[in-house]
C-alpha cells in the first residue's frame, strides 16, 4: 500500500521524525456529495424523535356533547376535543418515530477517507509524537497549554489510538475540541473541526480500520 510521508512534532512543535499516512486514508478522491450523504445520515440517526403531540383521543374532557345538535344557533359539534377547540387534539402532529436508517459500509468507508484526504490536501493534518499531561492526572489547563505550544485553532479533533480517559476528561471542557478514539473515528466530527491531531499511535490504528 502506497504511503504518504508527513512529518511528526513533539509537543513544543519540533520536528522528531517522519511517518507514512496510508494513502486508503489520506490519499483518497474527495468526494463532496459523498460526504454530504453520510453527514445527513449521521445527523439523522441521532435525532431523538420523541416529538410528541395529543390526538383528540389523547386529550382530556369532551366526554359530554357541549349543546344539543339544532335550534341553538351554533354550529353542531359533539367534543371540546375537537381540533378547532381552544384545548383540543391535534391533527397532524409529531408522534415519536425513529428517523434512522442504513448506508452500505463501503460508502462509509469511502467518505471517511474522503473526509481525512480533504484535511490532508489543505494542510490541517498535524502528528504528534505523544501527549502527556502532568502527573497523569485530567487538567484543562495543561490541554490548553499543549494546544498553544502546538500553535492549533480553537476547531481541532484529537484522534488518538485507543481509549484515554485522562485525556478525554482535560479536553473535554474546551469548546471546539474533542478527543476521539480511532474506532469512533466519523465524517461528521471529521468535517465539524478545522484542525486534526493524531497522535503518532493513532496512525497505524487508522492504517488497519481503513484496511480491514
Amino acid at each position: 500500500m502506497a504511503k504518504l510521508e508527513i512529518e511528526v512534532v513533539d509537543a513544543g512543535k519540533k520536528a522528531v521524525g517522519k511517518v507514512d499516512l496510508p494513502e486508503a486514508a489520506f490519499g483518497a478522491e474527495v468526494k463532496p456529495a459523498l460526504l454530504y450523504d453520510i453527514v445527513k445520515q449521521q445527523q439523522a440517526n441521532a435525532r431523538a424523535g420523541t416529538a410528541s403531540t395529543k390526538k383528540r383521543g389523547d386529550v382530556s374532557g369532551g366526554g359530554k356533547k357541549p349543546w344539543k345538535q339544532k335550534h341553538t344557533g351554533n354550529a353542531r359539534h359533539g367534543s371540546i376535543r375537537e381540533p378547532q377547540w381552544r384545548h383540543g387534539g391535534n391533527i397532524f402532529g409529531p408522534m415519536p418515530r425513529d428517523y434512522s436508517y442504513e448506508i452500505p459500509k463501503k460508502m462509509k468507508k469511502q467518505a471517511l477517507a474522503s473526509a481525512l484526504s480533504l484535511r490532508h490536501q489543505e494542510g490541517k493534518v498535524t502528528v504528534l509524537s505523544e501527549l502527556e499531561l502532568p502527573k497523569g492526572k485530567p487538567s484543562t489547563r495543561a490541554a490548553v497549554e499543549a494546544l498553544s505550544k502546538l500553535g492549533v485553532p480553537n476547531s481541532t479533533l484529537v484522534l488518538i489510538g485507543g481509549r484515554d480517559k485522562t485525556l478525554e476528561l482535560s479536553f473535554r471542557n474546551l469548546p471546539g475540541v474533542k478527543v476521539l478514539p480511532v474506532e469512533g473515528l466519523n465524517v461528521r466530527d471529521v468535517l465539524r473541526h478545522d484542525n486534526l491531531v493524531l497522535l503518532k499511535s493513532a496512525v497505524e490504528a487508522v492504517a488497519k480500520r481503513m484496511a480491514s
